[in-house]
């Protein structure tokens, strides 16, 4: 009888220390999954800033670092109307964010929508692009945003304003002004020239007039 209470002792023991480590171990894994993310690190972002990419994929608390799924976490910026793609992915309790924004090409001013190549943004955000002034028809809109397309960002930025502007000759034909002073005649297959337009200016010097890119090449004083 002695020897089965002490073998019934040592069982009820070992289970209370077998329950106790599985306790010890389990309290361990939970403090370990626990830990936050220490960095978030975004990449490629112009319009959007770091806190607004942030919020949007609810990193703001800096929450658990095994809790937080990078498909979650992708799937959340990519609703944003800005985004065209987004990578993440994680290093040492760190995320990592590449963003891709979609290009905006200009602001149309009678609706004040900002215009992409495939849709409208409708919002209060500030970004450097040129105001379309008037109506472009509906049949040349396609190959004017392509043509927009081709511009690149920084030149954008130092166009004010952009005019459907055809001629007897060319019905493809637009006039920009610049926000230095100077205006700029292109026809919608002649968009990518205006990328060398500080190169040109140089060349100029430094007065006011207009540069016809769409014929010619000249620049007409005023």
């Amino acid at each position: 009888m002695k020897k089965q209470k002490k073998k019934r002792r040592l069982r009820i023991g070992r289970l209370f220390m077998l329950l106790l480590f599985l306790v010890v171990i389990s309290f361990a894994l939970l403090k370990f999954f626990d830990f936050k993310i220490r960095s978030i690190i975004i990449t490629g972002n112009n319009i959007l800033t770091d806190q607004e990419i942030i919020e949007m994929a609810d990193l703001q608390d800096y929450p658990s670092y095994f809790k937080t799924l990078s498909y979650s976490v992708h799937n959340k910026i990519l609703k944003n109307n800005y985004v065209s793609s987004v990578k993440v992915s994680k290093g040492l309790l760190s995320i990592k964010i590449k963003i891709k924004e979609k290009k905006v090409l200009y602001i149309d001013k009678k609706t004040g929508s900002k215009v992409t190549i495939d849709k409208n943004i409708n919002d209060n955000k500030i970004v450097c692009v040129p105001f379309l002034t008037n109506d472009v028809p509906k049949d040349k809109k396609s190959s004017f945003l392509k043509a927009m397309n081709k511009i690149n960002s920084d030149v954008l930025c130092q166009i004010s304003e952009i005019k459907y502007d055809p001629n007897e000759i060319d019905s493809d034909r637009y006039l920009v002004y610049m926000n230095d002073g100077n205006s700029v005649y292109l026809t919608v297959n002649k968009f990518k020239k205006i990328n060398k337009y500080n190169t040109i200016l140089e060349n100029v010097g430094k007065q006011n007039g207009t540069l016809y890119l769409d014929y010619g090449d000249f620049f007409e004083v005023k």
